[in-house]
């Protein structure tokens, strides 16, 4: 398993610096390539911060521009996919301090596409409350929090993605169940 997982992460590794090369030298099939590899994973970074498609739509072609415009100051001795998730993050910040308050959409769309089926509403309904509860997150443990048990993301990919000491993550993973836990209640029935 160490193996396969190391074989993974070298695979990963040389992808990002060919990447990275091609967009440092304006390689049509570099920004291709840059846009199918970190597209999803800038989206979901937005998104845990914004919690609403639309703007977390806005937010990841917003960072997609900021990458490839500042392409040519990234250190090539770091992490891209941190260097990407930093300027995701960021972003994502700055649209939710312009951003108002407004219908969650999503939760709106989900509940019309099931057509009257309890089973899509229970869905409909639990993806709302764990939209709501996470909102009781500051930015950085929700997206700690979704990495690690969303994404099933280990401490040390989130370590390298956000930068933060593997202590760190694991204080905030340890604070961020426990205020979960506390507000839970109020949006699960108790089984």
């Amino acid at each position: 398993m160490r193996n396969q997982y190391r074989h993974t992460y070298m695979q990963e590794v040389i992808l990002q610096e060919g990447i990275v090369k091609g967009l440092m030298i304006g390689d049509r099939k570099a920004v291709a390539a840059f846009v199918d590899q970190y597209s999803g994973f800038i989206y979901n970074v937005c998104h845990k911060v914004l919690l609403n498609r639309p703007e977390a739509e806005e937010a990841t072609q917003d960072t997609m521009l900021k990458v490839l415009k500042a392409i040519g100051g990234f250190d090539v001795g770091s992490s891209f996919k941190a260097w990407c998730y930093t300027i995701a993050y960021r972003t994502a910040i700055d649209y939710q301090r312009r951003q108002r308050p407004t219908t969650d959409v999503e939760a709106v769309s989900a509940l019309a596409w099931t057509g009257g089926s309890d089973d899509g509403i229970l869905q409909a309904e639990n993806r709302t409350a764990v939209t709501s509860l996470l909102r009781h997150l500051d930015e950085e443990s929700r997206v700690i929090i979704s990495l690690f048990y969303l994404e099933e993301k280990n401490i040390r990919e989130i370590e390298e993605i956000t930068g933060l000491t593997e202590s760190n993550i694991k204080i905030k993973l340890f604070r961020a169940r426990k205020e979960l836990a506390r507000h839970a209640p109020k949006y699960f029935e108790k089984v």
